[in-house]
């Protein structure tokens, strides 16, 4: 059951990065405004930061006994990690090119 519930968080942790990564991609091609994409971000990226949490206290309570292959629960680990820097970094992109933006 532990291991069904912490895949399912996965999914919604994964589900609220591609709702994050559509609201930043808007914000950078200006179909929202920059406020209103930073204004939605934040909240995703924090939920989908807890589901992340709530994924990996699930699958893996104590470091001896991981409820899935620990080559898997690896390889899950890093991609939401990547996929949570991206995000990070594209939103650290429109913050200083906004800021460029407004100096000159």
């Amino acid at each position: 059951m532990r291991r069904i519930l912490g895949f399912i968080c996965y999914a919604i942790m994964l589900g609220l990065c591609g709702t994050a990564g559509w609201f930043t991609y808007r914000s950078i091609h200006q179909d929202i405004s920059y406020e209103q994409g930073l204004l939605t971000f934040v909240p995703l990226f924090i939920a989908s930061y807890w589901f992340s949490t709530f994924f990996s206290q699930l699958v893996a309570p104590r470091k001896e006994e991981l409820l899935i292959n620990k080559r898997l629960y690896n390889v899950l680990y890093w991609i939401s990690t990547v996929i949570s820097l991206a995000l990070i970094g594209a939103w650290g992109y429109l913050v200083i090119s906004k800021k460029l933006y407004l100096s000159l």
